[in-house]
């Protein structure tokens, strides 16, 4: 079994940006908080001085002007552990629901269960037994 595994995760993300559109296909957008609190320290120069001339033109911006937008979205994060040899590794469908470690080549399933190379599988061909 894979030490210290962590299953997979649903992941949600939300960031708030301030716009300036001209119109509905646009215009500029900046990082700031749920607030509406402009995020300086993620703009570099340039984006602060568009900012700074965003708000001093409001007569550019008759669609949008000075709005906090909200963007969320959501994505899993893949269950992880830490292989044999050391490394945490992300447990994600490879081959046939297994993976290898990309630093010694041990084989895990997504549960965390240690597997021998694929290449030595039993292939069962297209038999299937079903129990009724």
């Amino acid at each position: 079994m894979i030490k210290d595994f962590k299953p997979s995760e649903r992941v949600t993300k939300t960031e708030y940006e301030i716009l300036f559109y001209v119109d509905s296909s646009g215009g500029y957008a900046f990082p700031c908080d749920e607030n509406g609190n402009a995020l300086y320290d993620q703009m570099n120069d340039t984006a602060q001085q568009n900012y700074a001339w965003c708000l001093e033109h409001p007569e550019k911006f008759p669609y949008r002007f000075n709005k906090v937008h909200k963007n969320s979205w959501s994505y899993r994060e893949p269950a992880s552990g830490i292989c044999n040899c050391g490394k945490r590794i992300q447990l994600i469908n490879e081959y046939c629901g297994a993976c290898e470690c990309p630093n010694c080549g041990q084989w895990w399933n997504l549960s965390g269960d240690e597997l021998i190379p694929p290449e030595h599988w039993e292939d069962y061909g297209d038999v299937i037994d079903y129990e009724y």
